[in-house]
């Protein structure tokens, strides 16, 4: 197991070290490290607060990088994440400001809560055919992310993915997920776009809220639920249809959807939640079918 003393700047890790502890270079004044190809593991908080590492190549070697692994390295540039590894633990990559760009390869089949959460820099992200699930928060604040790619793998998006990714545009979401989750992308007030599969049968509480760039949005028949506040302030929405498979609006669903013009509910509706289109100030007209029970307040 590798620890090394804090003052150093330059390390290079000797043959046959097969782990790099929990907390080994936590807060040292490193700006370049060798890892060699006897290296499994990296432990959790390994590097993390390492303020000065500009780069890190990761050996072939290692399957895993633990929770905080590289937190807040704010100089980090470039990292090499090789196809051994399998998973990305939680806060691995969190307020790594300066890291641009990453290829999260074919090996990794989980990504871990607040991953890569206030990465700055990231501009592009592509995510592996062998990813099944996106951690909570795993990308949120990540201001410079204009574009992502997710893979047919993916089952999951976790709540907060990608919230406050202010600079992000559009975003497709493949046929595998079946769930997109609480804030998932709230606060993303450049997204323009938004392509629902009908694979996703729910959609969480906040998922889109303040997503004010936002136009219109297709829902497919596969959603059975909109969450409370899904689409609040959304004030540049103008047009909605809800699906036949839609039984549930959520409280405030669409509410200060200020230029939402028309609305179509469909009759598998049974409740439409506490204000659920209040403040929709354009909204000229709305039919109520006959199979909605109950309207909250």
């Amino acid at each position: 197991m590798a620890f090394a003393p804090y003052g150093l700047e330059n390390y290079d890790i000797p043959n046959g070290v097969i782990s790099i502890g929990d907390y080994a270079f936590d807060g040292s004044n490193l700006q370049s490290i060798t890892i060699p190809d006897s290296v499994t593991s990296i432990g959790d908080h390994a590097f993390d607060c390492c303020s000065n590492l500009q780069s890190m190549t990761i050996p072939d070697s290692v399957t895993s990088i633990g929770d905080h692994a590289f937190d807040c390295c704010s100089n980090l540039q470039s990292m090499t994440i090789p196809d051994s590894v399998t998973s990305i633990g939680d806060y691995a990559f969190r307020g790594c400001d300066s890291l641009t760009s990453l290829t999260i390869p074919n090996s990794v089949t989980s990504i871990g809560d607040h991953a890569f959460w206030g990465c700055d820099s990231l501009t592009s992200i592509s995510i592996s055919n062998s990813v099944t699930s996106i951690g909570d928060h795993a990308f949120k604040a990540c201001d410079s992310l204009t574009s992502i790619s997710i893979s047919n793998s993916v089952t999951s998006i976790g709540d907060g993915a990608f919230s406050d990714c202010y600079s992000l545009t559009s975003v497709t979401i493949p046929n595998s997920v079946t769930s997109i989750g609480d804030y998932a992308f709230i606060g993303c007030d450049s997204l323009t776009s938004v392509t629902i599969p009908n694979s996703v049968t729910s959609i969480g509480d906040h998922a889109f809220r303040s997503c004010d760039s936002l136009t219109s949005i297709s829902i497919p028949n596969s959603v059975t639920s909109i969450g409370d506040e899904a689409f609040y302030y959304c004030s540049n929405l103008q047009s909605i249809t809800i699906p036949d498979s839609v039984t549930t609006i959520g409280k405030e669903a669409f509410s200060m959807c200020y230029k939402l013009q028309s609305i179509t509910i469909s009759n598998s509706v049974t409740s439409i939640g506490d204000g659920a289109f209040s403040r929709c100030d354009s909204l000229t007209s709305i039919s109520i079918p006959n199979s909605v029970t109950s309207i909250g307040d």
